[in-house]
């Protein structure tokens, strides 16, 4: 596996933050978790997630990202796919893998409901594990491209 160039993406513009660079994060302890851990590139970049995280009172803190040599590696998650027989894959952590404000729009306009990131990370295994299970089924096919028909 080829080793990474940077240490993180910014959560926003999706741009990467380099080792030893600085970046900003959010003075809300809900964006600093482990799981959510978001970093921006700039204050900008902080600024835009401000329209869908509803803070009441935040702002910017600036950070030194770790250097190479310090910077920690994701731990394995594994992933249980129960279908006509049991998988287990043990996969790095991913980033997100919807559009988290339309995610939260589609449930506020049809329900008043707010959505929390532990939603969106529940969305994004589902997400996971149906594009693992669509791979093998395009395996078992002989082809190499996943199509509609896999999930």
């Amino acid at each position: 596996m080829s080793e990474e160039l940077f240490w993180k993406k910014c959560a926003s513009c999706k741009k990467p933050i380099v080792f030893g660079g600085k970046y900003q994060t959010c003075s809300v302890s809900t964006c600093n978790t482990k799981k959510t851990g978001l970093a921006f590139c700039c204050v900008a970049c902080w600024d835009a997630h401000l329209g869908f995280a509803n803070h009441r009172e935040s702002s910017a803190i600036e950070k030194t990202a770790p250097s190479h040599a310090g910077a920690s590696i994701p731990a394995a998650k594994k992933i249980v796919i129960r279908s006509n027989q049991s998988t287990t894959f043990s996969l790095p952590e991913v980033d997100t893998l919807v559009v988290v404000s339309k995610v939260k729009k589609i449930i506020q306009d049809r329900s008043g409901y707010n959505t929390s990131q532990c939603a969106v990370d529940a969305l994004t295994e589902i997400v996971v594990k149906e594009c693992l299970k669509a791979i093998d089924k395009a395996r078992a096919s002989g082809r190499k491209t996943v199509m509609g028909r896999d999930f």
